[in-house]
């Protein structure tokens, strides 16, 4: 059954007037996207998500850090964009312990140090919805003019020549065609985000390096999206009448490349702070990835 902007205006109102008469302890009813994501977590996900296990480390960051972790953990399964907005606190405050300088600065460092093998095992699984939102920012906003200033300099000054060459390509061979077009262009992206061989134009064999994929992946798309919930610039996304169950990949691949970028990081500068290897790493990642495969089905490639 469909549900027009009309019905959730109405759900939204409703729930208000409610609160007002007795107060927040009561739980709103569900929308029926949410309804329908919390039928297929008892369906499929008998853990949903399961962490690493940590080590005490004699330090207020990290304590911090933890602090953030469990706020996101708290938050699952329900609610994955509130999970991925305390992960990415716990990761940007991880590099400020690490690197100087200005958010921006930190990121684009990270993303040449993180480790390679967990930037290739996050991007080869990076979920459609996710490239359609990059897609949308990096070439369809680019085109009409309505991308962000803070994301347009990243775009100048936190890439590379091949990741400017792909975007280049991308708004000249599908930005200004119909939303199919565009579709193929999301396509194009992800297969580029999981490191296959493409050709562009006249460019053959062009592939895009693990460090680009990592600063597309952490100052263009981890951080936009950051950015964007930290400012008001997008809607809460399970109250509004666009939200399908295609909609919860997107949040959700943002708080586990949060979370595994954290890891690596701490793996590199705190190794006290975990007993596992980066192969243990690997198989941590993987083993939650084939959770939420599960769990989403073919929601995820949709």
């Amino acid at each position: 059954m469909q549900y027009d902007a009309t019905y959730h205006r109405s759900q939204r109102l409703r729930a208000m007037a409610r609160w007002a008469q007795v107060g927040v302890l009561e739980r709103r009813s569900q929308l029926p996207v949410e309804q329908a994501f919390a039928d297929r977590v008892k369906q499929k996900a008998d853990v949903f998500f399961k962490p690493i296990a940590v080590n005490d480390v004699d330090s207020i960051a990290f304590h911090r850090e933890l602090s953030y972790l469990i706020d996101a953990f708290d938050s699952l399964p329900w609610r994955v964009d509130i999970a991925f907005d305390s992960t990415w606190k716990a990761f940007e405050l991880e590099t400020s312990e690490t690197y100087g300088g200005n958010a921006t600065d930190r990121l684009k460092e990270t993303a040449g140090d993180v480790e390679s093998k967990v930037i290739e095992r996050l991007c080869s699984k990076i979920p459609v919805q996710s490239c359609e939102y990059l897609f949308k920012r990096l070439v369809s906003d680019s085109l009409d003019g309505s991308i962000g200033h803070g994301l347009n300099q990243r775009i100048l000054h936190s890439t590379d020549d091949k990741i400017r060459m792909l975007l280049n390509h991308l708004r000249e061979a599908y930005g200004g065609g119909s939303a199919e077009f565009r579709r193929k262009g999301a396509m194009l992206l992800r297969l580029a985000m999981q490191g296959d061989m493409l050709t562009l134009g006249d460019v053959t064999e062009f592939r895009l390096d693990t460090t680009s994929r990592a600063r597309i992946l952490i100052s263009l798309f981890l951080y936009t999206t950051r950015n964007e919930r930290f400012h008001g610039e997008s809607f809460s996304p399970f109250v509004s009448s666009a939200a399908r169950l295609r909609t919860y990949t997107h949040p959700y691949f943002a708080f586990l490349s949060s979370y595994y970028l954290l890891l690596s990081l701490w793996m590199e500068k705190r190794p006290l702070a975990m007993d596992v290897d980066l192969d243990g790493l690997i198989e941590s990642l993987d083993d939650n990835f084939k959770m939420a495969f599960e769990v989403f089905g073919r929601h995820w490639d949709k």
